[in-house]
């Protein structure tokens, strides 16, 4: 089977969503041929640059099924419909909640002006499959029973790099958070005075240090001091490098809403998968993962941010019992079968599709 992926251009989906699975699908030996590629050839009724044009036809490249990643345009659905009109099998593959974008988000007057979420939804109620990374997000769009969850994994190379928790035990223990205040403009908030607090209590020395963007983050937390920050990585295996060098404690504090409520357990995972012991909010997919320490309240965060300071041997024996959970259960060849059995699926549904439709 011939699956062709055409991917988005936003790196950690690219990354986690398209080139790892294929990688992993194209290494497993499961006689299935994927290849990526950014867009798919078109040809369009105008330019493409007028809202008034229309896809006219589309060259699938000889696939079997063509995986659309995050397709969120009327082009997208025009695509999809000429595609299953040559008997293509069409898999769209989500990530995030479109119609739960909080409105500090960095993206959130573009989605709003472009109806993103209408037009990815429509999308997935045509597609023969959809492939999501959580519960919440399959139940919000493939109602109509024709959908995976395929969960976020991590390759094996990143979670057999040197654990944090292998490194000699250090004069001052570094909390770390990664992110960016511009599209996760109130999760840090879900702390409250948490983080300062269990900075305070602790008895050893610590500090806290965010890998991408701080932003306002002193203000927000009312800390004391600016974290330290450190920019983004060019790459994402850089970024999963510098986590597990960087950090001691990883958190993961995530504002309960319907976005976040649907988003997956990728986070804690990467802390996971590089021996930073995790403590992280209680949402739906942080739970299901069940790594590192729940924190619902200020004082959770308190807490578990303090004895992970003070108390070194635990914490490298919970990082270290974590990682195992990662490398017996989350990689990306334990997903691999069931990217390939999705795609296969989806084009049974096609094949049925055009026998129902004859």
């Amino acid at each position: 089977m011939k699956v062709k992926l055409s991917s988005t251009r936003f790196a950690g989906s690219l990354y986690y969503r398209a080139t790892e699975p294929a990688r992993a699908v194209n290494e497993a030996g499961l006689e299935v041929q994927v290849t990526l590629s950014y867009g798919l050839a078109t040809r369009m009724s105008g330019p493409a640059e007028d809202e008034s044009s229309d896809v006219i036809s589309v060259d699938a490249d000889g696939a079997d099924v063509v995986v659309l990643q995050l397709p969120k345009t009327k082009p997208a659905l025009q695509i999809l419909r000429l595609l299953q009109a040559q008997g293509v099998a069409v898999v769209v593959e989500i990530d995030d909640l479109f119609s739960g974008i909080a409105y500090g988000h960095m993206g959130f007057a573009t989605i709003q002006h472009h109806n993103v979420a209408h037009w990815i939804a429509a999308c997935a109620r045509e597609a023969d499959l959809v492939t999501a990374t959580t519960p919440a997000l399959l139940e919000e769009y493939a109602r109509h029973g024709r959908g995976v969850v395929v969960p976020n994994a991590i390759p094996r190379r990143i979670a057999e790099l040197a654990p944090a928790y292998d490194r000699p035990e250090p004069e001052t223990v570094t909390v770390g958070w990664t992110g960016s205040l511009a599209s996760h403009p109130y999760d840090l908030q879900a702390m409250e005075s948490g983080l300062q607090q269990g900075l305070d209590r602790a008895r050893r020395a610590s500090r806290f240090t965010i890998l991408g963007q701080a932003m306002d983050a002193q203000q927000r937390l009312h800390l004391p001091e600016p974290p330290i920050e450190v920019p983004w990585k060019d790459t994402v295996d850089e970024y999963l490098s510098a986590v597990g060098e960087l950090f001691d404690v990883g958190i993961a504090p995530l504002r309960l809403d319907r976005f976040n409520e649907a988003k997956s357990w990728l986070k804690p995972l990467e802390y996971a998968a590089r021996g930073v012991f995790p403590i992280r909010s209680n949402t739906p997919d942080y739970e299901r993962l069940g790594l590192g320490m729940r924190a619902k309240r200020p004082r959770d965060w308190a807490d578990h941010i303090a004895k992970a300071i003070d108390d070194g041997d635990r914490r490298r024996e919970i990082a270290a019992r974590n990682r195992e959970v990662v490398l017996a259960q989350h990689l990306t060849e334990h997903t691999a079968p069931v990217w390939a059995d999705a795609w296969r699926r989806a084009l049974d549904n096609r094949v049925r599709s055009q026998r129902i439709g004859a």
